[in-house]
């Protein structure tokens, strides 16, 4: 499978998940017939311009900031929001750029109205500096490997301005690069499996890793549910991880009648939805474990975890060095942390803890997903190794989980029949959990 096939198949971010299906033609798609390489010397040239910002007020704010001539742009890439600039500088010195594939002073001329782009300049404003204040955390636990944040900036508003060719009104961070490239992932099994043997640690590291409080109450209620949701003060508890997911359900499915979905659908809750949320609901505080320190701290999830979203230098001896992309990092109770690990399919685990692989492409073959499948294996067993409790804190909470991936993977289609389907099982499992207390 290669790099473009694993990049076509990458879902919405939730960062835009609550926009209309219209807002995501104000992010700038990647050039027609533009490989990533050659761009610092077509900017000599007479070809048009590739984007539609200036290529060299970018590197005017680089050399700005880092006091340094830009000498080369060896590759350009695209994220979900961002395009992704690899930048020499005159005395050896490489950093990595990313601006953001959005201007907010682009909006008005592609029909958002006023209250549209104060809420995205509020939002792209705040998911810049929550990404900053990653950064700058890890910054003191060098285990979990990034780059060095050399200098960020949110975009600037500008009312009534023509349709930009600077860069003010895009969100733009500065890096500088570490060894190896993205998406390394090698020929031989040996290799990937040292990989694999480093990804693994790291995701272990990174579920152990301390939040300091302050962090967590900025921060947790990032990614929905919101704080209005939740009662309660938020605290690494059994009471306050039911009234999590609790809040999760409330907002996903409104009450009968209610709007749900993307808002140009107009779809609203029917009576199966409707009955499928109050089965949840009750549901929740039995299939919660007991009171203790691994299910219920608050650990930072990085949110795209694979090795798209990693630096790996090249065999014979593959190094990860640098995580990067936290744009959809978010803060959950550990039972509900996700420590699936993306490579050319999804390394995962079932609803019972064991290892699978998802995401297969077609024409896959059993040879192939046996391959695969010995990877989930290797990793989730180093995983293990280094974080037994984070395994057994999986395992404690299968069906809070169960429910809590139901409602993030759930895209907009027929909630009657979605949602409907999650209720049934509940209640399934409601009876399951009360014959059980009645000695039935």
């Amino acid at each position: 499978m290669s790099n473009d096939e694993r990049s076509s198949s990458e879902t919405v971010d939730s960062a835009r998940s609550s926009w209309s299906s219209e807002s995501l033609n104000w992010w700038d798609d990647w050039p027609p017939d533009f490989d990533g390489t050659g761009l610092f010397q077509r900017l000599e040239s007479e070809d048009h311009p590739l984007f539609r910002f200036d290529v060299r007020e970018v590197l005017k704010e680089v050399e700005g900031r880092l006091g340094g001539t830009v000498v080369d742009i060896p590759r350009v890439g695209k994220g979900s929001n961002y395009f992704g600039m690899h930048l020499c500088l005159a005395g050896a010195a490489e950093v990595l750029v990313r601006i953001a594939r959005c201007d907010v002073n682009s909006l008005v001329h592609a029909g958002a109205i006023p209250e549209e782009i104060a809420d995205l300049l509020e939002q792209q404003a705040r998911d810049v500096q929550f990404e900053a204040e990653i950064y700058q955390l890890l910054s003191s636990h060098r285990e979990v490997l990034t780059s060095d944040l050399l200098y960020h900036r949110a975009p600037t508003y500008t009312p009534n301005a023509p349709p930009p060719c600077d860069t003010l009104g895009r969100a733009l961070f500065i890096f500088a690069k570490t060894d190896g490239a993205s998406n390394v992932w090698p020929e031989d099994a040996e290799s990937r499996f040292l990989i694999l043997e480093q990804c693994a640690r790291l995701r272990a590291t990174l579920f152990r890793l301390t939040l300091p409080t302050d962090f967590i109450t900025l921060w947790l209620t990032r990614c929905p549910p919101s704080a209005k949701s939740i009662p309660g003060d938020i605290t690494p508890t059994r009471e306050f991880a039911i009234a999590f997911l609790r809040a999760k359900i409330a907002e996903m499915i409104p009450d009968e009648g209610g709007l749900i979905g993307w808002e140009e659908d107009h779809t609203l809750v029917g009576p199966r939805a409707s009955a499928a949320k109050k089965s949840l609901l009750r549901l929740v505080p039995l299939i919660m474990p007991p009171e203790g320190d691994h299910p219920y701290r608050l650990v930072l999830e990085h949110g795209d975890f694979g090795m798209h979203n990693m630096v790996i230098t090249d065999p014979p001896a593959p190094r990860v060095t640098s995580l990067y992309d936290w744009e959809t990092a978010h803060i959950v109770p550990a039972l509900l942390s996700d420590p699936q690990m993306a490579t050319y399919v999804d390394l995962g685990l079932d609803g019972e803890g064991v290892p699978r692989i998802s995401r297969t492409w077609e024409g896959m073959t059993d040879e192939e997903c046996d391959e695969y499948a010995s990877y989930a294996a290797q990793y989730y067993r180093i995983l293990g190794e280094h974080a037994p409790e984070y395994v057994q804190a999986i395992k404690a909470g299968k069906d809070a989980r169960r429910i809590w991936f139901a409602l993030k993977a759930w895209r907009g289609d027929d909630p009657e029949e979605y949602f409907g389907e999650l209720g049934e099982w509940a209640d399934r499992r409601f009876q399951e959990i009360a014959g059980d207390v009645d000695g039935s």
